[in-house]
């Protein structure tokens, strides 16, 4: 590494309901890995990647899997404090899974998150668009109106997945150019029961709650 580089460790969270495929988002991004039936989440894991920025910055993605069942969400909840970034997924083929992350999931960031946190809405499944329940331009609306980064992609074909967490390290490192460091490393699980305190800002509330409102 140059001894110039500098180095950040950038906490990058997927968000949404059981099933939507968060869990496939980051084995295929991670290591080109999919499987058509995965486990569960339950508490939260995580995977990491390189990035190398422009002006000598490499982000270290720390990339958090968690889950979306209705009964782990208190467990889900201590992993919005310090994130630095929030991805919301839904399923393109699931109008349930696109109404929860408007009305459960993006309040979660705005009650847990730190003011500056970068988001994303992510349309998933772009493969089965055929079985499409929830239109593209909804998704982007509703990406546009809370001043988040939207994409379509699909994990299952490995389609938009890299363009997506580039825009996203550009975005954060406001750099001008960013590609993929290829490495592989080992996922760590972490205590289901793990405490984190919580700091709720009302700039943080208010921010949000106001793109929301209109």
């Amino acid at each position: 590494m140059n001894i110039n580089e500098k180095v950040e460790i950038v906490k990058v969270v997927l968000i949404g309901e059981s099933g939507v495929g968060k869990t496939s988002i980051i084995g295929q991004f991670v290591d080109q890995l999919f499987q058509e039936d995965q486990q569960t989440t339950i508490g939260g894991t995580f995977s990491t990647k390189t990035i190398k920025c422009s002006d000598g910055i490499t982000l270290k993605l720390e990339i958090w899997d968690t889950a979306g069942q209705e009964r782990y969400r208190s467990v889900t909840k201590m992993f919005y404090k310090d994130a630095n970034v929030a991805i919301l997924v839904y399923d393109i083929t699931n109008k349930f899974s696109f109404e929860e992350l408007k009305n459960y999931w993006v309040n979660q960031i705005i009650e847990y998150s730190s003011q500056d946190i970068i988001l994303a809405i992510i349309a998933n499944k772009s493969d089965l668009f055929e079985h499409e329940e929830v239109d593209e331009e909804q998704g982007r609306a509703f990406a546009k109106q809370i001043g988040a980064i939207f994409a379509s992609i699909s994990a299952k074909n490995n389609s938009g997945l890299n363009d997506l967490f580039l825009e996203i390290s550009k975005k954060y490192s406001n750099s001008d150019e960013a590609f993929i460091v290829e490495e592989k490393e080992e996922n760590a699980e972490i205590p289901k029961k793990r405490k984190e305190s919580v700091v709720i800002t009302k700039a943080t509330h208010k921010k949000i709650k106001s793109k929301l409102c209109c």
